[in-house]
């Protein structure tokens, strides 16, 4: 029987003598699986019938569900295989052919808009013998198979009935032993449940893989491990196992999250499966599981580090090669779909020629392969999306010459650093770029063929077509010619699985030498640098495939289904578009076979486009957990500051890195609304039948909708993330205003206690230069006691007669005497100490912040007349500073004091910077003088020797005293009229006190300082000739310049101005 279970074939890569694997004919059922909705136009194809594939039309035999040509099943005696190695699918009890009309009978429920509008007629004359004859019994296994779902209709009854002992391999029990190695289940709530992470098993299976210890296939995958996208030999016929322990409850599944937001899933053994290979594991086998993950009696640990997998113990550690993609040589030739090219265009290259190239050579494949599916005639179509405008496309145009008289060339990634030099050196590996046809802001279509070095032995003949759209969709195209010893006709899935491996990196590498700095940039933010193993979308395209099967038959979740895992991921679903067209939908692409499937072109790239959008998408999202991460990681280091003194530099830089990343980010979303919105005619549905079935079947428009939602949620997202940025950067802020605040403190204290110290100082040097006089005074005594010899004025008749005999001749009276004098001149000299020090206590000083323009020459001959005591000096680039300090003579102006003035300016530009004024006055006595009084004659007097200009001095005056009279009104001070004119009775001169005092209280207060009363004492005051200032109203109505007379209660100066003398300072 030609193709079916019941025959046998072999061929070179079957699977001869290897027991059938579980899931097919011993374990599961090859239909129930994600069975596609029934099509009632294919009752013609699942009749029975002479040599169709899958069991219809066997010979009878011990087994056989029916007679021949009318039963599934096969004679269970001995193993059997299926064409071109493929592993027998064991199963029964499916038969015939079925109607969709009765749902009753198949025990299905078929949705109204799955229901054909009118089923046609069958006849029975186009039927195989015996199929009408057979249907109702066909219908009813039919319904035994499916009607078996859960009440959800998603579980059929194989996978809900406990699975016998039977059911399970050596691999299996080897995979469970492996497990029950590194998990552990708790026996108390005092024990800690011990798993085994899935990436560590894979990696682990891997290894097994390489020492003999499980018979599979493996082929490179791409994993993300934390926030790298890597590329590993993952076995997906250990995955389909690992699942099927699950399923039977013999392991535990356990799901987790990473902190980088990832999904990973971990694995038990339960106490069935520990009885299990207690029972059914042989001990030959359980050694060649110990052989594989334990070293001098330790168990080893796979430990990412570094970019690579390590296996190691405490005394051992060696690198895993898990990582190391294999190579194999092939041929390709580029291609584009005609949709993408403009009509009149020059014909791509193709290497055809050169396909026995590869035949000769060798591969790196370190696995003995089994084939499964071969397909035929396979040209590939790989997207992915980058953020493009129509500035980039013009961008890539004239880096590429499209205009010029010779066109592409050499590309390489690297930035020349030093254009102006005569040589320059790039690495090893260019790309040569040919241009096929452009628009300037639209589109480019390109042919580039990589020159990247392979190792000895390998030989790659990648050539490409890459089509780049402004809507930012890359198209890479290609034909295969050959891969190994196949030319065109049946190529391996396993090989085509490492083909695109290379593919896919090499693709990002012609990219990187073709994108502009800023497109670089915004994939490293997105990507995290690892830009080169980005995830992209297969669309594989194929004339035939081997063995032909209707679609839902590839996914048996055995062989066949492994063996489509290599090249599309995580299988979703099948469907038959036709007679002979299927296609096959996974994780990371689709798989379009069939003689038509070229011509459903413009749906694929619409799905191409939509799909590359969407897996960038997902890695945006991917980037805002970061970033939320990364916020929250700040608002701990801010509310722990204390903690760690250089958590504020560490939190700023965080929130500028976050800031930059978002930018980012809201430009590239930015990108990708305006790109669905840019050209919606791709996007229509197709009018013929087979492309609106494969239309619906790659749910294009569902996608278009989703992507609409998703980028609209994301930018609220992102908007809450700069919101919460801003939020942090006050916090940060007001973090750094309080640690200035208690510096401030710090530094305030420190100087209270310094000037403390220094007037401490000051008093010892004063008592120090009493003492020195004192020690004069006795030094030029004992001089003269040397010269004249010893003298005393008790030798003389007089001090006999008044000092001897009255005093110093009384017992102890001299001594009191003594005594006496020598307290009062103590006190003497105590009072001049204190004198001196009162002199010097009370201090007054004004800093002022000027920054205003000043005429150097005006100034230069303003500090003529001043008595300088120190110059300094201090310059660069920029600026020239000068400072300044001088001690003002003329008493009279500063109301009897000597104020030092310093004073800073820039003489390269012109600007008075600032300004410190100094007053030392008797602390005993109240001041003189205000703080405000002092800046305003300084500045006045600079004004009046044209320093400074009369708007810039009265600026700087208002800006410390500014009285508001009314609402709305301000008071201006015109020139240098900023004071009130202040006299008693009787006095020809006036006095001066600061104008802008706002009450009465106020006012009376300036008064009593200015002639050193007490407020009590200022009795009245009138402003001339005799109008009282009674209350606020009257001081608000006061301008600048207004002479007043007070009457001070017993003021020593009243007589003084009636004798025509001067008053005291």
């Amino acid at each position: 029987a030609d193709g079916g279970i019941g025959g046998s074939s072999s061929m070179p890569g079957s699977n001869a003598g290897r027991p059938p694997r579980p899931g097919s004919a011993a374990g599961r059922d090859p239909v129930a699986p994600r069975l596609a909705p029934i099509d009632p136009n294919a009752v013609g194809q699942m009749a029975p019938g002479p040599g169709s594939y899958g069991g219809f039309g066997a010979a009878p035999g011990p087994g056989n569900a029916g007679p021949a040509g009318g039963g599934y099943g096969q004679d269970r005696s001995e193993p059997h295989q299926t064409p071109l190695g493929a592993r027998t699918l064991m199963g029964e009890g499916f038969a015939g052919a079925v109607s969709a009309d009765d749902p009753a009978v198949t025990g299905r429920f078929i949705p109204p808009h799955m229901q054909p509008k009118a089923a046609p007629k069958i006849n029975p004359a186009v039927l195989p013998p015996g199929a009408a004859n057979d249907a109702s019994e066909q219908l009813r296994a039919m319904a035994d198979v499916v009607s078996a779902f859960d009440d959800k209709g998603l579980v059929t009854a194989d996978r809900l009935a406990e699975k016998s002992d039977d059911f399970w391999t050596m691999n299996h029990m080897k995979l469970l032993y492996l497990i029950s190695k590194y998990s552990h289940c708790a026996q108390t709530v005092h024990e800690k449940e011990r798993w085994i992470r899935k990436l560590p098993m894979l990696v682990l299976i891997y290894e097994g893989i390489v020492q003999k210890v499980f018979d599979y296939d493996y082929a490179p995958a791409s994993e993300v491990v934390e926030t790298t996208r890597v590329y590993l030999n993952v076995s997906q016929e250990g995955k389909d196992d690992l699942d099927d322990l699950v399923e039977g409850k013999l392991v535990k599944g356990l799901r987790l999250s990473t902190k980088e937001h990832q999904s990973v899933t971990a694995y038990q053994i339960s106490p069935s499966g520990l009885a299990l290979i207690s029972k059914r594991l042989p001990d030959e086998e359980r050694q060649l599981v110990d052989d594989l993950c334990i070293v001098d009696g330790k168990l080893l640990q796979v430990v990412w580090e570094d970019k690579r997998f390590l296996l190691r113990t405490m005394t051992f550690s060696r690198e895993s090669t898990v990582t190391d993609a294999e190579d194999v040589s092939y041929v390709v030739s580029p291609y584009l779909p005609k949709s993408l090219r403009r009509v009149g265009g020059p014909i791509m290259s193709s290497n055809a020629h050169r396909a026995s190239e590869s035949a000769t050579k060798e591969s790196t494949i370190r696995d003995d392969l089994d084939e499964v599916i071969t397909i035929s005639n396979v040209t590939i179509l790989i997207g992915e999306w980058i953020p493009f405008g129509a500035n980039q496309v013009v961008e890539l145009n004239l880096k590429l010459g499209s205009n010029e008289r010779c066109q592409g060339g050499y590309f390489t990634a690297q930035v020349d650093d030093d254009s102006t030099n005569t040589q320059c050196e790039v690495p090893t590996g260019l790309t040569s770029v040919s241009i096929l046809d452009h628009d300037m802001t639209r589109f480019t279509n390109i042919e580039a063929e990589v020159y990247y070095p392979e190792d000895e032995g390998i030989v790659q003949v990648e050539h490409f077509g890459i089509h780049t759209r402004m809507d930012g969709t890359i198209v890479y195209g290609l034909m295969i010619e050959s891969v190994m010893d196949r030319i065109l006709e049946n190529i391996s899935l396993d090989n085509l699985a490492r083909l695109l491996v290379d593919v896919h990196v090499d693709s990002s590498r012609i990219m990187e030498s073709l994108l502009s700095n800023h497109q670089r940039d915004l994939l490293d933010m997105i990507f995290l640098g690892n830009t080169l193993n980005r995830d992209k979308v297969n669309v594989i395209i194929a004339d035939r495939v081997v063995p032909k099967m209707s679609a839902e038959r590839y996914l048996d979740k055995d062989a066949f289904e492994n063996e489509l895992r290599q090249v599309l991921g995580d299988t979703h679903e099948a469907h038959d578009l036709g007679d002979n067209d299927i296609v096959i939908t996974g994780s990371h692409g689709i798989m379009l076979i069939g003689p038509h499937s070229k011509m459903q072109e413009p749906v694929m790239l619409a799905f191409l486009s939509l799909r590359s959008r969407d897996v960038f998408v997902h890695n945006v999202f991917n980037r805002l957990f970061i970033i939320d991460d990364t916020l929250k990681t700040a608002r701990q280091l801010i509310a722990k500051y204390e903690q760690d003194p250089n958590s504020i530099p560490r939190i700023r830089h965080t929130l500028s890195e976050t800031s930059k990343d978002i930018i980012l980010l809201e430009e590239v979303l930015l990108y990708l609304r305006e790109s669905l919105e840019q050209d919606t005619s791709i996007y229509a549905e197709p009018t013929d039948e087979s492309g609106y079935r494969l239309y619906q079947v790659l749910k294009v428009k569902t996608i278009l909708n989703d992507l609409h939602i998703r980028i609209a949620d994301m930018q609220k997202v992102l908007l809450g993330a700069r919101h919460e940025v801003n939020g942090l950067r006050q916090m940060a802020d007001t973090i750094a205003e309080t640690q200035m605040f208690r510096l401030q403190e710090e530094i305030r204290g420190n100087s209270s206690d310094m000037l403390q110290q220094l007037k401490i100082n000051e008093r010892q040097s004063t008592s120090l230069d009493v003492m020195q006089v004192i020690f004069a005074g006795s030094l030029a005594f004992d001089i003269l006691d040397r010269l004249t010899g010893e003298w005393s004025v008790v030798h003389t008749a007089w001090a006999r007669a008044f000092i001897v005999d009255p005093f110093m001749s009384k017992p102890m009276l001299w001594f009191i005497i003594s005594m006496m004098v020598w307290f009062g001149v103590g006190s003497m000299v105590f009072s001049m100490m204190r004198d001196l020090n009162d002199r010097t206590a009370g201090v007054i000083t004004y800093r002022v912040k000027v920054n205003k323009g000043i005429d150097l020459n005006a100034l230069d001959e303003y500090l003529s007349r001043k008595s300088v005591v120190s110059e300094d000096g201090d310059a660069d680039s920029l600026n020239a500073n000068q400072k300044v300090s001088w001690v003002e003579k003329d008493t009279t102006r500063w109301e009897g004091y000597q104020p030092k003035i310093e004073m800073i300016y820039d003489v390269k530009h012109g600007f008075l910077l600032s300004v410190y004024m100094q007053v030392t006055r008797r602390a005993s006595k109240p001041a003189r003088l205000r703080p405000e009084t002092m800046k305003m004659r300084f500045f006045t007097e600079i004004q009046e020797a044209g320093v400074m200009a009369p708007d810039d001095a009265a600026e700087v005056i208002d800006n410390t005293r500014r009285r508001q009279t009314r609402q709305g009104e301000m008071v201006t001070i015109e020139d240098s009229s900023v004071f009130l004119k202040v006299r008693v009775p009787g006095e020809r001169h006036y006095r001066e006190i600061p104008f802008g005092r706002q009450s009465y209280l106020e006012l009376r207060e300036e008064i009593a300082h200015k002639f050193e009363c007490k407020p009590v004492q200022v009795l009245q005051v009138f402003k001339e000739p005799d109008i009282l200032i009674a209350d606020d109203d009257d001081v608000s109505r006061l301008k600048p310049g207004t002479v007043l007379e007070v009457n001070i209660k017993n003021f020593s100066g009243y007589k003084s101005a009636q004798q025509g003398l001067p008053a005291p300072p």
